[in-house]
């Protein structure tokens, strides 16, 4: 007894990385999500530099203990600093889509956005100042 059974037929095989399978829309998100924030990594040091000096705020929040209040606003005031770099950086790669040649305007808006980000970075380092003072006070019982 022989069976001739018809051969089992597969599907074109496609790459694990392929950009045409489809995905949902939350996913693709979170996948532009790290893309964007690979890019900002890359395209401007500033943003690294933030980041780097965040992190080392947030150690030295762990070693000095601070409370959950604190430890919120610690957090808010790292994100808008880093959020006000993104937003700039986006700035900065929409002027330079246009050229070199852009109207003044377009000047006046990129010094805006960098007054933006030092606006918050000056008001997060007072929040720090005040938060990280006020911990060490409570700590060395002055």
């Amino acid at each position: 007894m022989s069976t001739n059974a018809p051969a089992k037929q597969t599907a074109p095989s496609r790459p694990a990385n392929s950009d045409d399978r489809r995905r949902s829309a939350w996913k693709q998100r979170m996948r532009d999500v790290e893309r964007g924030m690979t890019l900002g990594f890359r395209r401007d040091c500033t943003f690294f530099v933030h980041f780097f000096v965040s992190s080392v705020v947030v150690a030295a929040g762990l070693v000095m203990g601070l409370g959950l209040v604190q430890w919120g606003m610690l957090v808010l005031s790292l994100t808008i600093v880093l959020t006000a770099e993104m937003f700039q950086q986006v700035l900065k790669t929409i002027l330079e889509s246009l050229g070199h040649h852009f109207p003044d305007s377009a000047r006046r808006a990129e010094r805006i956005g960098g007054a933006g980000v030092f606006v918050a970075f000056v008001g997060t380092v007072i929040t720090l100042s005040i938060i990280f003072t006020e911990r060490l006070m409570a700590l060395f019982g002055a």
